[in-house]
């Protein structure tokens, strides 16, 4: 592959086809008017933002349109990717071969577009939960930041430097000018709450093992703390819902979390320090992994997880990891585990928060796709190849 370019941090599955409409035929007021559980938006609103999502939810790629993509010669992938919802941002990038990285930055600025679009249709309570979510891709461009300074301080050679997702017009903090610091330091004090705070609070860990997930690990608990109290200000069916969800990220995250630790030989009694705080799990927490957290090894931790669907999963893909001696095999199918969580919850209720949240987790997670893709396009990586990279 060229100049190492780094496979962007966007990942995932194929997007979810919108289901046959009698899956969303409905009565608005049996789902939305149930004992004063929208207060925060009024019917009306919540309808015609579920019909602008709906609209969108079509434009997405089911599993044959993806696998298409990657079969495609690499002279053909420009001409079928401009034959998507994508071709407006394609054609402002002028792009006449495949670019990855213009690509790229195309795709993730439709991304933000549709963050965006659904956070101007929202009010209240509700339009302050997307609010944080959209700020979780502030904080991977921060985390990219961290690590590639990580990796110049100690001289390990690092690929192309990361594209940014464009939130900075949103919220105002230029992130991007971090990577002219000089040192980790430097980074956290140029940054403002809420970061620098937990930044300043996590440094004389990371400066006495130099691991960046401790780094990491601050940030993440700062941000799925921010997007939990804001969930906690939600009513009825939509908090229940967005805790599903959001509560099913952080038992994935807090899995991988506990894998990477086994992984890299971090002491057991550390571990708990990575982990994200029981109040913010929807499942497994601290208590279903202490065992694990003892285990000599990676696949020993999930033998000795309770069982669950997650050791399930886990348990499925031990194979993969054993052969590959790499995480990702795991990281391929929790996500893909969660994918099926979300579309559970996409046909259970059809018009609620849980379409505008289940949409663009779906809409990041096909750019991802596209992503990948067209790096592997760009490399003249074998389709079989891509397959094993792409999520489906």
């Amino acid at each position: 592959m060229n100049s190492g370019y780094q496979l962007p941090e966007l990942g995932g599955w194929p997007g979810y086809l919108t289901a046959p409409d009698t899956i969303y035929k409905v009565d608005i007021h049996k789902y939305i008017i149930k004992r004063g559980e929208i207060e925060a938006m009024s019917v009306s609103k919540y309808a015609y933002v579920y019909a602008r999502i709906r609209a969108r939810m079509s434009e997405l790629m089911d599993e044959r349109r993806i696998r298409e993509l990657v079969d495609a010669r690499r002279g053909d992938f420009l001409s079928l990717l401009m034959d998507t919802a994508y071709k407006d941002k394609l054609t402002q990038a002028a792009l006449v071969e495949v670019k990855a990285r213009k690509i790229e930055k195309a795709l993730k600025e439709e991304l933000i577009d549709q963050y965006l679009m659904v956070i101007k249709s929202m009010e209240g309570a509700i339009r302050d939960v997307f609010v944080e979510f959209l700020r979780r891709l502030e904080v991977k461009n921060l985390k990219a930041v961290i690590r590639a300074k990580a990796a110049e301080i100690a001289g390990t050679e690092t690929p192309e430097t990361a594209l940014f997702f464009p939130v900075e017009d949103f919220f105002k903090r230029r992130i991007s000018r971090l990577s002219e610091a000089n040192s980790i330091e430097s980074v956290i004090e140029q940054l403002e709450n809420p970061y620098r705070g937990v930044l300043e609070e996590a440094l004389s860990k990371y400066e006495e093992s130099k691991r960046v997930l401790i780094l990491e690990n601050a940030l993440d608990e700062e941000i799925y703390g921010a997007i939990w109290n804001r969930i906690e200000r939600l009513r009825g069916k939509d908090k229940e819902i967005v805790r599903k969800i959001i509560g099913t990220e952080y038992d994935l995250t807090n899995l991988m979390t506990l894998l990477r630790c086994k992984s890299e030989g971090i002491a057991e009694a550390e571990i708990s320090e990575y982990l994200l705080p029981d109040t913010h799990t929807f499942y497994f927490n601290a208590d279903a992994m202490n065992d694990s957290m003892f285990a000599k090894d990676v696949s020993t931790a999930i033998q000795l997880m309770p069982a669950s669907v997650y050791k399930e999963v886990l348990s499925e893909t031990l194979s993969s990891y054993e052969a590959e001696q790499s995480l990702i095999p795991f990281e391929n199918a929790l996500l893909q585990y969660f994918f099926v969580v979300i579309k559970d919850i996409l046909r259970g209720y059809p018009i609620n928060i849980g379409t505008a949240i289940g949409f663009l987790y779906l809409k990041e997670i096909e750019i991802g796709n596209l992503c990948t893709i067209a790096v592997c396009k760009e490399n003249e990586i074998p389709a079989e190849e891509t397959m094993e990279i792409v999520r489906t």
